[in-house]
């Protein structure tokens, strides 16, 4: 017989675990709470209880403020094929310990959800996913999603009313999308841990149909020059001040391109010019750098998140955790999430130990050609912005 001997750092979780078992009303408690996700069990509702236990440091501070940002999420191709074999929560199951790190979580989804196909469009791609896909968005604990994106109105507006009604249903938060153009240029607007947040979602890729009017569904715009000023001057200008922390998540940029374009590059800086804090790009299904300007964060492009494409073009992804606290940013926390081609099943899963330091090498590198300089260490990176960085009104700064 081979016995093996029992560190007591094991014992620790295995202590922990029959003693939350034990408590009064806790199994009820947990079922309660995770009763919408038919897929998980007993066992994994106790291993987020012996988390919080064995790593207090999550969510334990009171100011602070953790928001997860991911990417592009759609459940077509390889996501689909791992769905139809293990069900909703196998593609994600091993990303819930990082979502569970933080407060609040938003990713862009770049996909309509309907009972059936509907689409009116000829696009190349046509993304659909069904109300059941949700579960692995509420698996992970997603409060809101991004809908200013290029595949949102794949079904047109029929495929766009079912989406939001879909997202209320399953009380999942959205912002860049709606019936008419007043209302999806509106931000969502939150107070969490003493932080006043306005968040925007737009899209500079769409086709010109899909974009919302004052007459028709659509996608919130940020393409033309007109467009443009119809943003700025509706949520961001001066005249809003004292300005709370502002989110902007923007679809934009060239496919499979590390490098985001000049034009981008002023877009962003204006963005923070007029009171923006924080730029969440995506599109081009890769990552790019991090620019620090002017005390704002621009983050150009996360890559993909829940994704599936089967392509040599893929690299690893980025998911971002924002530390605000009293409506300043504090620090922006990098995480490498496995993005390369897959040949078989689709899980997504935290890059780490030598990989994870190789690509945020990477990151780092395109990152340094911005002008900023990320701090990696162990399987994450770090960038720290001063405690004074306060949004300044446009009126009162030099010019």
């Amino acid at each position: 017989m081979i016995t093996k001997k029992v560190s007591k750092r094991t014992l620790g979780p295995i202590f922990i675990f029959f003693f939350l078992s034990c408590l009064p009303g806790f199994l009820k408690e947990s079922n309660t709470q995770n009763s919408q996700v038919d897929s998980s069990s007993t066992f994994e509702i106790l291993q987020d209880k012996i988390d919080s236990v064995l790593h207090p440091e999550h969510n334990q501070d009171p100011g602070l403020l953790k928001l997860l940002a991911g990417g592009d999420v759609m459940f077509n191709w390889g996501i689909r094929d791992t769905i139809r074999k293990h069900g909703e929560i196998a593609p994600v199951e091993g990303l819930r310990a990082l979502f569970n790190e933080a407060d609040f979580r938003m990713i862009n989804l770049e996909t309509p959800v309907v009972a059936s196909k509907t689409e009116e469009s000829k696009k190349a791609y046509i993304f659909t996913a069904h109300e059941k896909d949700l579960n692995s968005l509420k698996y992970l604990g997603v409060d809101m999603v991004f809908l200013g994106n290029n595949h949102s109105f794949d079904h047109g507006q029929q495929g766009m009313s079912e989406t939001l009604d879909i997202l209320n249903k399953n009380n999942i938060l959205f912002v860049g999308a709606g019936k008419k153009l007043p209302e999806v240029l509106e931000p969502l607007n939150l107070n969490l841990k003493g932080s006043d947040l306005r968040i925007h979602s737009v899209t500079a890729i769409a086709e010109q149909t899909h974009y919302a009017t004052t007459t028709r569904s659509g996608v919130a715009p940020f393409l033309f020059p007109s467009l443009r000023a119809t943003f700025f001057e509706k949520n961001i200008s001066p005249k809003n001040y004292p300005t709370p922390v502002r989110i902007v998540s923007l679809h934009w940029g060239v496919e499979y391109s590390p490098f985001p374009t000049s034009d981008q590059r002023k877009i962003a800086r204006s963005l923070i010019d007029s009171g923006v804090k924080i730029v969440i790009g995506h599109h081009p299904h890769i990552p790019q750098g991090v620019e620090v300007y002017k005390g704002g964060v621009i983050l150009y492009s996360l890559g993909n998140l829940i994704f599936g494409s089967r392509n040599s073009y893929l690299n690893h992804n980025l998911i971002a955790i924002l530390h605000i606290r009293n409506n300043h940013l504090e620090r922006v926390e990098l995480v490498p999430i496995f993005g390369k081609f897959q040949k078989e099943d689709h899980k997504i899963r935290p890059v780490t130990g030598s990989e994870a330091r190789e690509f945020l090498h990477e990151i780092s590198v395109l990152s340094a050609e911005l002008g900023t300089k990320l701090r990696v260490e162990g399987d994450r990176a770090f960038l720290d912005l001063p405690t004074n960085s306060t949004l300044t009104p446009v009126s009162k700064r030099k010019r």
